[in-house]
């Protein structure tokens, strides 16, 4: 039994884990300590990772985490196995070190939790003679094994769970709701009432930014982001909005990167993967000089090349040492701030009184799906978007949940008179995984040396990825449809 006790908070969380936490945020906790969470296991559906849950397992701790796909935010925690781990509930323990049972006893459960209403009762499959019964209090349940000839519907469940026909508890689960009848109904579709972030869900007087629940493209060059209830929402607008406006509303960023003039030039500087997606994790932000997730394991930065629009009335090398990107990781952006585009420079030629350069503003905008599977995954939480154009009768249809497949020809609709279809319709396609400089195959988890039960070996499996540009979007498409990134430029 592992000698370090995690607590239970019924409806809220397990140790550390928080539900409504985001995978981002619970992977990075995971990896932070790999002594504690030796083997780390990912499961998903590979064909449509967004509209079914993801799990992650931890076999060598006995729990796993239940996430929903389109949010990726904790809905479920389950215990299964009570040997691998201690857990307590105010200071009680339910199974102690010296007991020799698989899991703590119905006595012991009643001793600490109190008194149930009645549970739910499985029946056995035919020539099985073992039935099931989950007793639940609120944000809490518990699983035992009950002979079936013991079952009788007018029988209290203390007297059967009590007796020797039943097994002690084989499995917990953890959720919000007020029993788990109630709790499983739409346990992945409604809102979670915590926060994405452990650091707003157990430090609120820090004053800490707010967190950004989903992005709104409005195709005019702004982005309004919809912030956790009571922040109001935010909107950033492209070639106005300032570095400081940024700090105000979102807070620092996690790390900034300054953009490499030699790399915007089209040059490779060697850098392996490992290099490109190492980090600090121990409070979810990178260190300095960390790269954007747009880093190509080649090293090349990929918003260099594959996102710039172009700017050929100035000297490109010249522009880029002054854009800055701004990763904001807890929030699922990244941000490329510089000088205004030429059109506005001429129109405000004034000056910041820290630079003899044009004020920096607000050049794109990064939006990423943390799609597993992707090359980047885990290096941002989630964000989910959705386009609403104006004069469109397609604003509801467009969103991240959507595989590319289903927005194209509503894409190549609004755009049909400003580009034309056959440029729309074509994308590049680019490679996320190859690596020259590194023999490594292996998919891992970023900023951790741990293989992945699910997709461990080689990562031909990833496949490649495409671009597909329309007026002022690029879609990041992978093999299955998903959109790992959108860029507003």
């Amino acid at each position: 039994m592992a000698s370090t006790t995690v607590a239970i908070n019924p409806g809220h969380g397990l140790g550390p884990f928080h539900l409504g936490a985001s995978l981002h945020e619970c992977l990075t906790i995971l990896t932070a300590d790999k002594d504690q969470y030796s083997k780390i296991g990912l499961y998903f559906d590979r064909p449509d990772p967004l509209r079914t849950p993801t799990v992650v397992d931890l076999p060598n701790n006995g729990f796993r985490l239940r996430f929903d796909g389109a949010d990726q935010r904790l809905r479920l925690i389950e215990v299964q196995d009570f040997r691998k781990m201690r857990v307590s509930y105010k200071g009680g323990e339910l199974l102690k070190p010296l007991e020799t049972g698989e899991g703590p006893t119905f006595k012991r459960i009643y001793q600490i939790f109190g008194a149930a209403y009645p549970g739910e009762y499985i029946p056995p499959r035919k020539k099985e003679t073992t039935g099931t019964y989950v007793l639940s209090w609120a944000g809490v349940a518990f699983t035992f094994l009950l002979q079936h000839s013991a079952w009788a519907a007018d029988k209290d469940h203390v007297s059967m769970l009590g007796s020797s026909a039943a097994s002690p508890a084989t499995r917990m689960a953890i959720f919000e709701g007020s029993s788990w009848p109630e709790a499983r109904q739409d346990l992945f579709a409604r809102d979670p009432s915590g926060p994405r972030s452990s650091a707003l869900a157990w430090r609120a007087k820090d004053h800490l930014p707010q967190e950004v629940e989903s992005a709104i493209i409005r195709g005019d060059g702004t982005v309004h982001l919809l912030r956790r209830v009571p922040a109001p929402p935010f909107t950033i607008t492209l070639n106005e909005t300032t570095p400081q406006d940024l700090v105000t509303e979102l807070g620092p960023p996690d790390t900034t990167h300054k953009r490499d003039p030699e790399s915007s030039l089209g040059e490779e500087p060697t850098q392996s993967r490992a290099e490109s997606a190492a980090r600090p994790v121990a409070n979810g932000r990178s260190g300095r000089g960390s790269q954007p997730s747009s880093y190509s394991s080649t090293g090349t930065d990929t918003f260099d090349v594959d996102f710039d629009s172009g700017d050929a009335e100035e000297d490109p090398a010249e522009r880029a040492s002054r854009e800055i990107f701004w990763c904001y990781y807890s929030h699922g952006m990244d941000i490329l701030v510089g000088p205004p585009s030429p059109h506005v420079a001429a129109n405000e030629q004034h000056t910041t009184p820290l630079s003899a350069s044009p004020h920096l503003v607000v050049i794109k905008v990064i939006i990423h799906g943390n799609v597993p599977g992707s090359y980047a995954f885990n290096r941002h939480r989630r964000l989910r978007w959705q386009i609403s154009l104006p004069n469109t009768e397609y604003a509801g249809e467009l969103g991240s949940e959507s595989k590319f497949d289903e927005l194209k020809p509503s894409l190549l609709h609004i755009f049909q008179n400003v580009w034309p279809a056959s440029d729309m319709g074509k994308g590049k396609v680019v490679n996320r995984t190859w690596d020259a400089n590194s023999s490594d195959s292996a998919f891992f988890l970023p900023d951790a040396g741990q293989d992945l039960i699910e997709g461990g070996g080689s990562e031909q499996w990833l496949g490649n990825t495409r671009l597909y540009t329309f007026p002022g979007l690029i879609f990041e498409v992978l093999e299955n449809g998903a959109v790992s990134a959108l860029t507003i430029y």
